[in-house]
């Protein structure tokens, strides 16, 4: 008899993020309304309910507070600043609506 590979198994199903699918796209709105202060909020939320582990939100949360702090430091804006502030508002944007599987399978 063989035992099962440690490795190979499924980990057990995670819990849903969003229950409507209107949801979905709500969450992704916040960073480009909040324009990237906000980015961290939904996975904050996704980390609170078990959906993403929380070095992703504190990742989150650590990108969003350098680019308002580069904002509020640098009277000079340059290219830099804004391809991070978009940067981080697309992958924000991408990361949300796949936090759940886009066709609502479980």
């Amino acid at each position: 008899m063989t035992t099962p590979n440690p490795y190979i198994t499924a980990a057990a199903p995670r819990p849903r993020m969003f229950t409507r699918p209107w949801q979905r796209w709500a969450w992704a709105v916040v960073p480009l309304i909040s324009m990237f202060v906000l980015a961290f909020l939904p996975f904050l939320v996704a980390a609170i309910r078990g959906v993403v582990a929380w070095p992703i939100t504190i990742a989150y949360m650590a990108a969003s507070g350098t680019v308002a702090a580069f904002a509020v430091i640098q009277p000079d804006v340059n290219g830099w600043f804004a391809a991070g502030v978009w940067l981080l508002m697309l992958t924000a944007v991408v990361h949300v609506i796949l936090l759940d599987k886009i066709n609502g399978s479980k």
